[in-house]
């Protein structure tokens, strides 16, 4: 009769621990901040509009495009990347280089 109490109190104790690791919420580690990405859309937006004449303009719009479709799919840290890519595209002074001058033709004679 002892033994099978000791059995029955094991069991019942192996399952209450059992239960409590179950009803437990997991450790998440601790992530790290990251902006928003709506805030930082909205910065990059305005420095687009201020530099409407740089060369490098359309390539900022595409980085910009990018980063509100991440930003609208929920993943801040993705559109601030492209945010950040568009902005470093309008603020240094980057120089788009010309198309190369067409070659002369040589004049047969």
């Amino acid at each position: 009769m002892r033994g099978s109490k000791m059995v029955l109190t094991g069991a019942v104790l192996a399952f209450g621990m059992w239960g409590a690791a179950i009803a437990a919420p997991a450790v998440v580690p601790a992530q790290p901040a990251v902006e928003d990405c709506q805030k930082m859309g909205g910065e990059v937006s305005a420095l687009i509009d201020k530099q409407n004449t740089s060369p490098n303009l359309p390539a900022a719009r595409s980085a910009f495009q990018v980063g509100i479709m991440e930003c609208m799919d929920g993943d801040d840290a993705a559109a601030n990347k492209h945010y950040q890519d568009a902005k470093k595209l309008l603020t240094e002074d980057q120089k788009v280089t010309p198309p190369p001058a067409p070659a002369q033709k040589k004049q047969a004679g």
